[in-house]
């Protein structure tokens, strides 16, 4: 097993490095401060009336819903009123606070903080090879008796190991520090769904923040071979970062405005946000599923990975 000295290898030069330890620091604080802000915040009146606070929101929904019909806006906004509003009224009626809050709601409400952790995994896959040619280590590492597929699987490895490690930090953070705020309980608290035209539905929000953690990861391991094979095709971090971040950030702006084509459901960028398609909520492509999007990201994962390894293996290393 004198393979995993080049994996315990490659873990040490990315945790010894100051800007891993930023990258796990920030996550922490940033939901330390929205903890604290949102304590101080809340409004404990809205809590204990909040249904006629929710009353009140249906009402002002129903207004712009009409609205919304008559000037024939955009059928995704209508869409979102309606649903809205069921949700609501199905609240009322069943004596259900969208407000109540819990750790596990906590962990539900934070879970757009993997935004920041795909940004950082991305910083740290695009850097961990192409690092190696412009520094010019990539000699003294070929020179090791390794093939070249096993030290490039050991930094992509050792990737995937820092986004695990990262998960599991905020996992672990959201839960302790919700729990201190709202209290340890709610395992059973729900949530609700609806989608489109279909009846109102209850969730458990433990049920959506375990799904979420294992689409994210999923997503991420997608992001990491796709900073890899451009990496390791171009050279360049900077290359690298700019192409994973504009598929990240930019793919939802790119589905809604070719979301009428049959074939966008087949591309990277319709794939990349899983967490939408836990609940099914006001999808852009009706005909997105989890398991199709999964299938997709595994796909187009094993693809990449097959040109990263290809083009490592016959890159000419000049002396």
């Amino acid at each position: 097993m004198k393979w995993l000295s080049l994996l315990t290898n490659e873990w040490i030069k990315i945790f010894s490095r100051v800007r891993t330890w930023i990258f796990i620091a920030l996550p922490i604080l940033i939901i330390i401060g929205v903890a604290v802000y949102d304590k101080v915040a809340t409004d404990a009146d809205v809590n204990e009336n909040w249904k006629q606070e929710l009353i009140q929101t249906t009402e002002d929904d129903k207004k712009a819903l009409a609205e919304a019909k008559k000037n024939e806006d955009d059928a995704f906004y209508i869409e979102m009123l309606e649903s809205n509003i069921k949700q609501n009224e199905y609240a009322i009626e069943n004596d259900i606070s969208p407000y109540e809050k819990t750790t596990w709601k906590f962990m539900k409400e934070m879970a757009p903080i993997s935004s920041l952790i795909g940004l950082f995994v991305i910083v740290v896959a695009s850097d961990i090879v192409s690092s190696e040619f412009s520094k010019g280590t990539i000699k003294m590492l070929l020179i090791r008796p390794y093939s070249r597929w096993k030290i490039l699987l050991s930094k992509f490895l050792a990737t995937l190991g820092f986004a695990f490690v990262m998960w599991l930090v905020v996992i672990a953070t959201t839960w302790l520090v919700g729990g201190l705020a709202y209290g340890f309980g709610g395992i059973d608290q729900t949530y609700l769904v609806v989608n489109g035209t279909e009846e109102v539905r209850e969730r458990t929000v433990v049920e959506y923040v375990f799904a979420n953690i294992g689409v994210e990861f999923i997503e991420l391991t997608a992001l990491v071979a796709l900073s890899f094979m451009i990496s390791t095709l171009f050279m360049s971090n900077s290359v690298a970062i700019g192409v994973a971040m504009f598929t990240m950030f930019a793919g939802n702006t790119i589905v809604m405005l070719l979301a009428t084509k049959d074939w966008i459901i087949y591309t990277l960028f319709a794939n990349m946000d899983l967490s939408t398609l836990i609940d099914g909520q006001n999808q852009l492509i009706k005909d997105l599923t989890l398991p199709f999007s999964i299938s997709m990201l595994a796909i187009y994962t094993a693809v990449m990975l097959a040109i990263t390894f290809t083009v490592f293996q016959k890159r000419d290393v000049k002396a």
